[in-house]
């Protein structure tokens, strides 16, 4: 009982901190700016207008405006509000869908209440209205059936990239452990969310019929790119005395950016030589361990290692490292690794709270954002690393202090009941 009400007192205060942080401190900016989800609303008012849904400032799958096509019929302050409100829904049900994986206990409780209530970049996500909050909930999903419905978890990886293409590099963990029903289960998935929306707005509406603002998806030096390609892109501009920030920074977040064939290529061969690295690390903490959880652990390993490596990695991506960080936590927390789970609770602050790295940082133009990028850079390699080392750890001891109860066969018949039976105190 005590225990119980423990929990019921630790879920309020979390609720609490959620509510105020996320909720009371985001409200007044939906009616401020129309942030990302202005681009999802217009798309989907395109689409029940008869247009196209690739605006100039549309750079996704069209999937996104055929989902919002309820909101596209509504004012852009009441759709803002319903779609912060399913926002909401979704980052929630990512909680409680990781429950369950994470242990199903109050140490789990604890880490998921601090991680959703105290990390940084959920507020950013809800006061922009991006559909990361959407992707947390698929990752959260794919993660909680990855163990006894794989087919699920994979259909759910390739729903997520019908929403953003970079989803689909998780597929590729089906690939390493031979579960080809589940990759194809994933790749048909993943087709279907991509092509059918594409065939829709082929047939049925005026060209274009594709994305016009695709300048950048090789790569931007933008400060808020925070990818290990965008770093390698920045330190390739000169940096004037008075630290202003080149004019490819400034743009870099636009349709206007046109990099040089050379900075493209050097975008691109970081990215590669990044992913092959990583896909290299975690082959080699996969070898020879067939962890039942271990694909949950490539999982969330392979989305560090998307953000880590991919040309195109926002600040606000950093939502998506949650359920990787919950793991961590609640592994250190059952382990009672103190040191270990305090040393996550920097790197958390450090990756997901940008307060946190003015403080570090400080002012100065065009030189903080080559440290702000390179602290990031830094901050997620960490983390990948510790997730492969996780997936190394051995867990295959039943209990805290390493005991082996015996066996059924070896205690004899367990129905014994008797006073004198010496099965009996074992056994219950």
């Amino acid at each position: 009982m005590p225990s119980r009400r423990g929990a019921w007192l630790l879920l309020a205060v979390f609720l609490g901190i959620y509510g105020w942080r996320n909720g009371l401190v985001v409200w007044p900016w939906l009616f401020q700016t129309e942030g990302d989800f202005g681009n999802y609303w217009r798309a989907a008012g395109e689409i029940l207008d008869g247009r196209s849904p690739f605006t100039p400032t549309l750079n996704y799958p069209p999937l996104i405006a055929f989902l919002l096509l309820p909101l596209g019929a509504l004012p852009l302050d009441a759709a803002r509000v319903s779609w912060f409100l399913i926002s909401h829904a979704c980052v929630l049900g990512a909680a409680v869908a990781l429950w369950r994986p994470l242990g199903r206990d109050l140490r789990a409780l604890a880490v998921l209440g601090a991680l959703w209530a105290c990390g940084g970049t959920l507020q950013e996500n809800l006061a922009l209205g991006q559909v990361n909050s959407l992707l947390l909930l698929v990752l959260a999903l794919a993660i909680r059936w990855e163990l006894e419905r794989p087919g699920r978890a994979a259909a759910m990886i390739g729903l997520g990239a019908g929403l953003k293409l970079w989803p689909g590099l998780l597929l590729l963990q089906y690939l390493a452990r031979g579960r080809f029903r589940a990759l194809a289960v994933g790749v048909v998935a993943l087709a279907l969310c991509v092509t059918v929306p594409l065939l829709l707005v082929a047939t049925f509406l005026p060209p274009p019929h594709l994305p016009q603002g695709t300048g950048y998806w090789m790569g931007t030096p933008a400060p808020l790119n925070v990818s290990l390609p965008a770093l390698a892109l920045r330190l390739t501009y000169p940096i004037g005395d008075d630290g202003d920030l080149p004019q490819d920074w400034k743009t870099g977040t636009s349709v206007g950016l046109h990099l040089d064939s050379r900075r493209r290529q050097i975008s691109v061969v970081v990215s590669l030589t990044a992913l092959a690295l990583g896909l290299g690390a975690l082959a080699l903490a996969r070898w020879g361990k067939r962890r039942p959880d271990g694909g949950r652990w490539a999982l969330v390993a392979l989305t560090a290692l998307a953000g880590l490596a991919a040309p195109l990695s926002w600040y606000h991506y950093q939502l998506l490292q949650f359920p990787g960080l919950a793991l961590l936590g609640t592994a250190y927390l059952h382990r009672r690794a103190w040191l270990p789970l305090a040393g996550l609770v920097a790197l958390t602050a450090g990756l997901t709270r940008n307060e946190i790295r003015d403080l570090l940082v400080g002012d100065g133009g065009a030189e903080r954002s080559l440290v702000m990028g390179a602290v990031i850079v830094l901050l997620n390699t960490i983390l990948f690393v510790l997730l492969l080392r996780e997936m190394r750890r051995d867990r295959s001891e039943p209990t805290p202090r390493n005991l082996r109860l015996p066996s059924r066969d070896e205690l004899g018949d367990p129905a014994c009941s008797f006073r004198g039976c010496p099965h009996r105190d074992v056994v219950g």
